[in-house]
């Protein structure tokens, strides 16, 4: 009897959360405006129900709701939602079921949106593109050099300086499809976490509202880089040097986007190694402590935190590495 109730319970709650996505997803579709938020509303009732249930339940609701949205819009659209959506729903829910904790969870949803986002990626340019992945990036580059050359010209008429005008030009020929194509792999790690990031903060206050317990966002002021992290990175980037001297293609590609990446932490890093500062010693509040950090992270300082943060990487100011904590 109990089995019956549950399975009736499962089918009810499925069937609400199909329905509940389906509604979400077509709202996106036609109206695009709601498209970005709605990307990060779609996988929470996902998440709701693997917490509720489990992971039989909520892949078949997600299965069903690629099913349904394939019937009403195209198979494409299904597609995301299948493979990104529900994936990135599927993965929140064991996190926070399992009571992960906020940087196991990133690492774990980051992961998911990556491995989402190539899938379905692959897919879209094989049906939309027919000169496959570097095809699909020649045309990005080239409709992107022909809106700039329309501002170029629009430049010129207006008055601006010959050594602007140069300016751009380089800042133009930076962009080829062989230096976007190097930097796909770095791109597809910095918007996974930035998604992941977001889309834990849309989550969370929703089931927070909803009574469920999920563990706080760690403040910046408490992020930081340990040194396994950084020696993986760094010994990437040292094979990628050797292949690239040894002039395989695939170093470029190595080089590129763990430089890319190195930077972006340490310049995290240097962040919230500054804001530690700010806010601990010399007693800043968080608005002014934010208008500081945002106003100096947009300017050439930037370097000082991408140096700050390679140096609190070795040292750890603030003592918050585990495994340094672990060797005492």
């Amino acid at each position: 009897m109990q089995k019956r109730i549950y399975n009736t319970k499962a089918l009810i709650e499925g069937s609400l959360i199909t329905a509940l996505t389906v509604v979400i997803m077509l709202i996106s579709i036609y109206v695009p405006i709601f498209s970005i938020v709605a990307n990060f509303i779609l996988p929470v009732p996902i998440t709701i129900l693997y917490i509720k249930q489990n992971y039989k339940v909520t892949l078949i609701s997600i299965i069903a709701s690629g099913i349904l949205i394939s019937i009403l819009y195209n198979p494409i659209a299904s597609l995301s939602l299948v493979v990104l959506i529900g994936l990135t729903g599927m993965t929140l829910g064991y996190c926070i079921k399992n009571k992960k904790k906020f940087g196991t969870t990133m690492i774990f949803l980051a992961i998911s949106v990556a491995l989402g986002m190539i899938f379905y990626f692959i897919v879209y340019i094989m049906l939309m593109s027919k000169g496959g992945i570097y095809g699909f990036v020649n045309e990005m580059v080239e409709n992107f050099r022909q809106s700039m050359d329309l501002s170029k010209s629009m430049y010129e008429k207006a008055g601006v300086s010959g050594s602007q005008l140069a300016s751009m030009e380089s800042m133009i020929n930076i962009f080829t499809p062989e230096y976007i194509m190097r930097l796909i792999p770095a791109g597809i790690v910095i918007v996974s976490f930035v998604s992941s990031y977001l889309n834990y903060i849309t989550a969370r206050a929703i089931l927070v509202k909803l009574k469920y317990e999920v563990n706080d966002i760690k403040p910046l002021n408490q992020w930081y880089m340990n040194t396994r992290l950084g020696t993986l990175i760094g010994a990437i980037l040292l094979i990628g040097i050797l292949f690239d001297r040894k002039n395989m293609a695939v170093g470029q590609y190595i080089v590129t986007s763990s430089e890319l990446i190195l930077q972006l932490i340490f310049l995290i890093d240097g962040l919230a190694l500054t804001t530690y500062y700010l806010m601990k010693k010399f007693k800043m509040s968080k608005k002014i402590t934010a208008i500081v950090i945002v106003l100096t992270a947009l300017s050439s300082l930037s370097l000082f935190y991408i140096l700050a943060g390679f140096i609190d990487m070795i040292f750890d100011f603030r003592k918050l590495d585990p495994y340094r904590k672990l060797k005492k």
